[in-house]
């Protein structure tokens, strides 16, 4: 089914609004029918939906908290960004480039402590705590409701692949990606994500989604108080196609630079989780 975009003005250029579906965490946790049935139209159809996440506000002053730490985690010399590279390890540590940086910290490593955090970032400790845990159990709240639309008279659910006590990938990621003076430099992204969901906040305009009626492209509106949810490949490949995996790619609507933070959670399935349709 063909869904309309809306246009949007930015800096005298108009563009197309991809035309995302606005699902209640709130409601999800009541137990909402309808909002349940509006969370699993929008995994199936276009696969990024808003999360609206306005309730929670310690939540959201933790997300505030950890845009203010990536500023000043980036901030520092090439040389001190590169003590948190981790060769060969590539859901761990800092990554970067010409204009652009990551630092990805894993759960496992935060609940165990096993790895200590960058010093800059050690004092917000607590922060990075509450926001990995209160963000692993959103995403089991989606993948619950989702699995009660998938598989209503089955024993089958998302869950059995994402056991809470098990080892897994599911990381804190921060990103600094400053939009660049010309458009004409900004290189081609095109992925899907390769985990189960994707929680991303951020202020600034930078992701466009391929709209899979038309193969057309359209942005995604960053909207205060609400995630932006990609859903991923692995949830793809253990429904068997049921759910959608959206091309995306991280661009900028006009030329121009202008620092850009984002916040983001990766959550992953237990290591070794065999994708195959459940």
């Amino acid at each position: 089914m063909s869904i309309p975009c809306r246009k949007a003005i930015v800096n005298n250029t108009e563009i197309n609004v991809a035309p995302l579906e606005t699902v209640s965490l709130r409601l999800l946790l009541q137990k909402d029918e309808g909002e349940r049935i509006k969370l699993y139209s929008a995994a199936r159809s276009l696969g990024f939906f808003y999360l609206d996440v306005s309730d929670s506000k310690p939540y959201l002053a933790d997300v505030e908290r950890l845009y203010s730490v990536t500023e000043q985690y980036f901030a520092q010399s090439e040389e001190n960004l590169l003590k948190d590279f981790r060769m060969d390890d590539e859901f761990r540590g800092y990554k970067g480039g010409n204009n652009w940086g990551s630092l990805e910290i894993l759960r496992d490593d935060v609940i165990s402590s096993e790895v200590p955090l960058p010093d800059i970032i050690e004092s917000d400790s607590a922060t990075v705590q509450r926001f990995i845990s209160a963000s692993h159990e959103v995403s089991h709240v989606i993948l619950g409701e989702l699995s009660k639309s998938l598989w209503p008279d089955s024993e089958h659910h998302l869950e059995e692949k994402h056991h809470p006590k098990k080892r897994n990938n599911s990381s804190l990621k921060v990103y600094r990606g400053p939009t660049l003076e010309n458009l004409a430099d900004v290189r081609d992204n095109t992925h899907t994500d390769g985990g189960s969901l994707t929680l991303l906040y951020t202020d600034k305009w930078g992701t466009q989604v391929e709209l899979p009626w038309n193969k057309e492209w359209a942005w995604v509106e960053a909207k205060p108080g609400h995630a932006i949810v990609t859903v991923g490949d692995t949830l793809q490949a253990l429904t068997g196609g049921l759910l959608y995996s959206c091309r995306h790619r991280v661009s900028q609507p006009v030329g121009g630079f202008e620092e850009r933070w984002a916040v983001t959670y990766f959550f992953r399935p237990e290591n070794d989780t065999s994708l195959v349709p459940l």
